[in-house]
This record gives C-alpha cells, sequence and structure tokens, in this order.
C-alpha cells in the first residue's frame, strides 16, 4: 500500500530559507543604510552652501557700501576705513559702511573668521565709543561640531602695484600710512571647509 507524503519543508530547507533571508536583509539595510547617509551628507551640504550665500550676499553689501572717511577708536586715534586685525586666530575685518538706515547713515560694521564659519559685528555708529554697544550676529556655521575651518581660512586684498594686480595679507600693507583713506580694488574672502574644499570669493570695494 503506497503511502501519501506529508505536505511542508525539512529542517535542512528551513535552515536554508533563513540564511537567504538573513543574507538578503543584510544587503537591504546596506542599501538603505548608504541611501540614508548620503541624504544627510546632500541634506548638510546644501544647508551649508545656504548659509554661506546668504553670508556672501550680506559681505558683499557691506563691502559695496562702504565709504572713504576716517574713523576714531575708542581712545580717541583716527583709524582708516578699512582694517583687518589678524594678529590673533579670528581675523577681523573692519569697515565703514553707508546705508545703516535709521538715524545713523554710517556704521562701523566687523566681520569676524571665527574656527566654525563667519560673525558679523554691528556698531550703532562709526566710532568706538563704548565697547558694550557693539551687536553680534552669527552667521554661516560651515563645520560640524567635532570640525573646524581649515588653516588657510583667511581675508585678503587685491591691489595695483607698478606690475599691475598684486595680493597682500594684511591692510594697510606696509609702508601705507594708517591714517590713509587709500582702498584696494577687492577683498578675497578664502574658506577652508572640510567636505567643500577651498571656497574663494573676490569681491569687489566701494562698487556702488
Amino acid at each position: 500500500m503506497n503511502r501519501v507524503r506529508a505536505g511542508g519543508f525539512t529542517l535542512l530547507e528551513l535552515l536554508i530559507a533563513m540564511a537567504v533571508f538573513a543574507i538578503m536583509s543584510v544587503v537591504a539595510y546596506s542599501g538603505l543604510r548608504a541611501v540614508l547617509d548620503a541624504d544627510h551628507a546632500t541634506r548638510a551640504s546644501s544647508g551649508q552652501l545656504a548659509d554661506l550665500q546668504v553670508s556672501l550676499s550680506v559681505l558683499e553689501r557691506d563691502l559695496a557700501q562702504m565709504v572713504d572717511i576716517q574713523v576714531r577708536d575708542e581712545f580717541g586715534d583716527r583709524l582708516p576705513p578699512l582694517r583687518l586685525l589678524a594678529g590673533n586666530e579670528q581675523p577681523l575685518l573692519e569697515i565703514v559702511r553707508a546705508g545703516a538706515g535709521g538715524d545713523q547713515r554710517l556704521r562701523r560694521t566687523a566681520w569676524r573668521l571665527t574656527e566654525s564659519g563667519l560673525e558679523r559685528e554691528l556698531w550703532p555708529g562709526v566710532d568706538v565709543t563704548d565697547t558694550e554697544q557693539m551687536r553680534l550676529q552669527p552667521f554661516a556655521d560651515l563645520v560640524e561640531e567635532d570640525e573646524r575651518l581649515g588653516v588657510e581660512s583667511g581675508f585678503a586684498f587685491v591691489v595695483r602695484g607698478p606690475s599691475g594686480l598684486e595680493r597682500v595679507t594684511s591692510w594697510p600693507p606696509e609702508g601705507l600710512d594708517p591714517s590713509s583713506s587709500q582702498l584696494p580694488m577687492a577683498v578675497e574672502l578664502v574658506l577652508d571647509v572640510p567636505r567643500l574644499g577651498l571656497i574663494r570669493r573676490l569681491i569687489p570695494v566701494g562698487a556702488l
């Protein structure tokens, strides 16, 4: 008498099926993880570029509205309308610009290059009489928590010299009278941003 074989899977077949399913799950998770990581990196880079574009637009406007006028510091000493304080780890580019609005038609403004991006300092007038009157505006935050801008980040200036256009890294440059109102043709901003590399922007001075 013939026996009818009962339906179902053997233990070996179940083990093989489970192994195949586990391998497919690992492959699918790895692909999904790669897609999520790529999406996170894309969103982070897009946010960095958006912050950078806004910051550069404001910096360009400040330099375009720059005026040729001397100001005084908190000690009453005369200062040029453009000055770079680069003697520390956070270079500070100071300018005097028009178009401030309100009662003050002119305003002292400064851009500080920090470890993570750019900050903007605003003063109610052109002369520094009280350091507590300064208002700080954080702008582009270009790095993650455990990162910092590279060592090549900084400001430079383009001037017309005897042999043509020249690039200098300080202002007022050596040999120029500190009280002189001479201005460079343009300011160059270099940002050494992790994952984005070197970003250079050449901005004309007093274009308006």
